[in-house]
């Protein structure tokens, strides 16, 4: 569970304590990575965005917008 803040973000405690403990080394690259790594309860796929060093890399599963603008719309509406 990615529940742990970071500068580079949430990420979940075992990334966490590496990289505070053993920081990563050399330039940092950031990427969507291109093909889903999981799909959504409607079949909706979800993509990884990476953080990749020379020798550590942090991925986050991201859900799809569509489900994402659709939870912001029902909690709008519920505070109306």
């Amino acid at each position: 569970m990615e529940d742990q803040a970071t500068p580079v973000g949430m990420v979940c405690p075992h990334c966490k304590h590496r990289f505070y403990t053993n920081p990563p080394q050399g330039n940092v690259m950031s990427f969507w990575e291109s093909q889903p790594v999981a799909y959504s309860l409607k079949q909706e796929p979800c993509f990884a965005y990476s953080l990749m060093w020379e020798n550590y890399r942090i991925r986050s599963v991201h859900l799809p917008q569509n489900d994402l603008v659709a939870e912001e719309s029902s909690q709008m509406e519920s505070h109306s």
